[in-house]
């Protein structure tokens, strides 16, 4: 049986120009993707992270409070008519509870800063990554009106998709120097 051929139209230059152009747009857009959803990822290790700094953060706060009532029935104990040796057993014991809690005060100032300072990496990273889902929106959409220049043969389409994905371009370069918001002041 004999091969058919059937001819294949070639191209227009104006088509090949915007075929191209598309493709630059979809690896612009598959890079602002892959940004996104790495800011993504940062903001749900960074919550998990501060949240689990929160959680340390408590715990300490707890065990001072029960070395502080701890510290209190030892001073209760004294009141009544322990033998020295009870006594010198207390007075070691509330020294041992205070230095702990003296401790305890120190770290949980560093654990409180640090879950701080997570939760605000945390914050920017979800801030970088909405302002990357814009601009890839911006990119999609650039793809599909430089598309419709093909279906259409109107240069329009390819001209306002270009500005699209400049926008989109300029979006993503915004997100990726994104700086945190200044720390809140006032009461």
């Amino acid at each position: 049986m004999a091969e058919i051929e059937i001819p294949q139209e070639a191209g227009s230059k104006e088509d090949k120009r915007v075929g191209i152009k598309i493709a630059i747009i979809a690896v612009v857009m598959a890079i602002v993707s892959s940004y996104g959803k790495n800011a993504a990822n940062d903001m749900i290790i960074n919550e998990v992270k501060a949240s689990n700094g929160y959680a340390w953060y408590q715990a300490k706060r707890i065990r001072g409070a029960l070395n502080d009532q701890a510290i209190g029935q030892i001073d209760l104990d004294l009141l009544g008519s322990p033998t020295g040796a009870q006594r010198e057993a207390m007075g070691r014991l509330r020294k041992k509870l205070q230095e702990k809690n003296a401790e305890y005060k120190q770290e949980n100032d560093d654990i409180l800063k640090e879950a701080d300072t997570t939760k605000a990496e945390a914050a920017l990273a979800g801030k970088k990554n909405d302002a990357f889902d814009r601009a890839e929106i911006a990119l999609q959409v650039a793809v599909v009106l430089c598309s419709l220049t093909l279906l259409t043969g109107s240069a329009v389409f390819s001209r306002a998709g270009v500005g699209l994905a400049i926008i989109g371009v300029v979006l993503a370069v915004m997100a990726f120097f994104k700086k945190p918001d200044p720390p809140k002041t006032g009461a």
